[in-house]
C-alpha cells in the first residue's frame, strides 16, 4: 500500500496534461512537423498551506520517506468537484483500450458527466485519473460510453468500479522536496510531481 498525501494541506495547485509530442519548425518556411509518440500523463505543481512546526516536521518526514523520485504517493485532487447522484458505474466488458470506455450500473436515463469532469480506475499504484471530454448520459438500462483523456493505461477488467466521488492517481516527485522554514518555525512546501507510470 502506498501513502496518500492529505488533501486538507493543499493551498494551491496547477494541473496539466503533458503529451509526448514534439514540433520541428522549418527555419525557412515556418511550417511545422509534429511527431506524436502517444504518451500522456498528468503533471502537478502543488503548494501546501503554512504548517506549524510539529505538522511541518511530519510532512517533511513524509516527503523524505518517499526518497525523491523513488517513491510514489496517492493524490486526490481537491479541485475536482464530483458529479452528484449518478450512482457508481462499472466497466462493461474486457479488452477495452483507447479514449473511450463502455460502462454500466449507472442510474437510468440520467445525465452523468459534463465535459471536464473526472473519474479514476485502479487501486494503489495502478490508480489513474481521466478527464471526460464529452457530456455523458446513461440510457434506459443504465449503460453509458465515456470519452476522456488521457487514453487508458492498461486494459480494465470487466466489472471494475469507477471512482467518481474522490478520483485518485499515483504520483511521483520530480525532485526531492525542500522544507522551507520561516518565522516562528512555520513550514511551507512547494513541489512538482508527475503521474507514476
Amino acid at each position: 500500500m502506498i501513502p496518500e498525501l492529505p488533501v486538507s494541506l493543499v493551498s494551491s495547485l496547477e494541473r496539466r496534461l503533458a503529451t509526448a509530442a514534439t514540433a520541428t519548425t522549418s527555419p525557412f518556411t515556418g511550417t511545422q512537423e509534429i511527431q506524436d509518440w502517444g504518451g500522456e500523463w498528468w503533471e502537478y505543481q502543488i503548494t501546501l498551506a503554512l504548517l506549524r512546526p510539529g505538522d511541518g516536521r511530519r510532512v517533511s518526514a513524509f516527503f523524505a520517506g518517499l526518497g525523491g523520485v523513488r517513491g510514489r504517493f496517492l493524490f486526490r485532487d481537491p479541485s475536482i468537484e464530483p458529479p452528484t447522484d449518478i450512482g457508481s458505474g462499472t466497466v462493461l466488458g474486457g479488452n477495452q483500450s483507447g479514449n473511450s470506455l463502455q460502462t454500466r450500473d449507472w442510474q437510468t436515463s440520467t445525465p452523468l458527466f459534463q465535459s471536464g469532469d473526472f473519474f479514476s480506475l485502479g487501486t494503489d499504484a495502478t490508480s489513474r485519473t481521466y478527464q471526460i471530454t464529452e457530456d455523458v448520459s446513461s440510457d434506459a438500462a443504465g449503460y453509458a460510453t465515456l470519452r476522456f483523456l488521457p487514453r487508458l493505461r492498461e486494459i480494465p477488467v470487466d466489472g471494475a468500479a469507477l471512482e467518481v466521488i474522490n478520483p485518485k492517481l499515483a504520483l511521483r516527485l520530480i525532485s526531492p522536496v525542500p522544507s522551507s522554514i520561516g518565522r516562528a518555525g512555520k513550514y511551507q512546501f512547494t513541489f512538482a510531481a508527475r503521474e507514476a507510470l
